[in-house]
């Protein structure tokens, strides 16, 4: 057996499952707080409670995405559309690539989009490769998918870039001026870095896939919810067709006429709410009635429970990590050791290790952010490039977080432990282009 092949049998047969994953987290970060800051037990209890509702908009948002997405899904056009796609893949390095390339798209338009589309294309070409005998690993294509990430912080979604770009960021007064996204998003090293980044990703997928030396596709039999598309939970109504799909229509209707109305006045603008409302509209607008909508729903709301159940204790982590000073301690201790030539790095890498506990950019930036700033300025390092390299960072270790993985996880019906390994090999793969686009970058400041 190959040495990947026990690696993944390792972390499948060690690694818990997300909640525990979570619950372990909290106790670590609980640890060091209490080590390493004068922040008592009863104090840190009080932090981390108070932080658990800190995200209940956000998760709100994200559980709506996630289910939102799962009824579009599953409407019938949408079902033969990502059958037409999945069907593009005849072999297996079609499968990767197309999974990779679609889900690297949605993440730099809009990294929820990412995960979703991502995944219920990689879980399309699973179900006709079994259908056909294609020699993939499904859980190698979902990490294709996830692998997306590395990427979102350099394109159109991005929470940094876009933060320093805008009036009020958390930054603005220690800048002293914004920094529009030709300094950040539009330099010829972040563009550089983005296909880099894409290069390697494909290219550690398919060296996978040759280690793997499949004959037959690989489908874990442990999978949350089958291949198959679940059964509808409640019965249609016996009503005229005509007057089911009626009201579906008049209120997908109206929502999308909301939807253009909100573009005409924002432009081409994205955010969650407006994405959801997308999603809600679309699927009104394909679903047969009323009725069939709100059955989809309710078998999405089963896939979104993992989402709900474990964003507030990520909450309370970032609350205990944030408010005893733990982040900041840390973030510190780094700055005092960093020269021109290092800062970046030592920003990439400091916050693709804090992302492990705090996994939202714009936190990071408001943590993190001042600090560098200002190391930036003392060792006269371009600004652009220093806010980059917190974003590379917070993007970098987005592979092996489990609080980012869920939606994809959802969607999927694969485990944590079965994509958790490779993720670990992608994560190290993508670290070497992109430390070198920051290593460029600073070349040309």
């Amino acid at each position: 057996m190959k040495w990947l092949e026990r690696f993944q049998e390792v972390i499948e047969a060690k690694l818990p499952d997300p909640l525990t994953f979570a619950l372990a987290l909290t106790a670590f970060m609980a640890l060091l707080a209490l080590i390493l800051t004068p922040t008592t037990s009863s104090e840190l209890l009080m932090l981390w409670g108070d932080s658990l509702g800190s995200l209940l908009t956000f998760t709100m948002q994200i559980g709506l995405t996630i289910i939102l997405a799962f009824v579009l899904s599953q409407t019938p056009i949408m079902q033969s559309g990502l059958r037409r796609l999945a069907a593009l893949a005849k072999t297996p390095t079609q499968a990767y690539v197309l999974v990779i390339l679609t889900a690297a798209t949605f993440y730099l338009i809009s990294w929820p989009l990412g995960p979703i589309c991502g995944a219920l294309v990689a879980r399309e070409i699973a179900r006709e490769a079994v259908a056909r005998n294609n020699p993939v690993h499904f859980p190698l294509m979902a990490v294709g998918a996830l692998s997306g990430y590395a990427v979102w912080e350099m394109g159109y979604s991005s929470s940094i870039a876009l933060a320093v770009a805008t009036e009020g960021n958390p930054t603005h007064d220690i800048i002293g001026r914004l920094i529009p996204i030709q300094e950040t998003l539009l330099t010829y090293w972040n563009l550089l870095s983005i296909a880099t980044t894409l290069a390697v990703i494909i290219a550690t997928v398919l060296i996978l896939h040759r280690q793997f030396n499949l004959k037959k596709p690989y489908i874990p039999e442990d999978l949350v919810t089958p291949l198959e598309r679940l059964p509808e939970v409640a019965p249609e109504v016996k009503l005229p067709q005509q007057g089911r799909r009626a009201w579906s229509l008049l209120t997908g209707l109206l929502l999308a006429a909301y939807v253009v109305g909100w573009f005409s006045q924002q432009g081409l603008a994205l955010e969650l709410n407006i994405v959801n409302w997308t999603f809600m509209a679309l699927g009104l607008l394909l679903v047969r009635s009323l009725t069939h909508y709100s059955a989809l729903f309710a078998e999405g709301a089963q896939v979104a429970a993992p989402t709900l159940l474990q964003y507030p204790l990520y909450a309370g982590i970032m609350g205990m990590a944030i408010q005893s000073g733990l982040a900041q301690q840390f973030t510190q201790g780094l700055i005092a050791i960093a020269t021109q030539t290092t800062l970046p790095v030592i920003a990439f890498l400091s916050a693709g290790l804090i992302n492990i506990f705090i996994p939202s950019g714009g936190a990071q930036w408001a943590l993190q952010g001042p600090a560098f700033i200002e190391a930036a300025k003392l060792l006269e390092v371009d600004l652009g490039l220093i806010a980059m390299s917190v974003a590379y960072g917070d993007q970098w270790t987005n592979l092996i977080q489990p609080f980012v993985a869920i939606p994809l996880l959802a969607l999927t019906g694969l485990r944590l432990k079965h994509i958790f390994g490779l993720a670990l090999v992608m994560c190290a793969a993508t670290s070497v282009p992109l430390i070198a686009g920051l290593l460029i970058g600073n070349l040309q400041g």
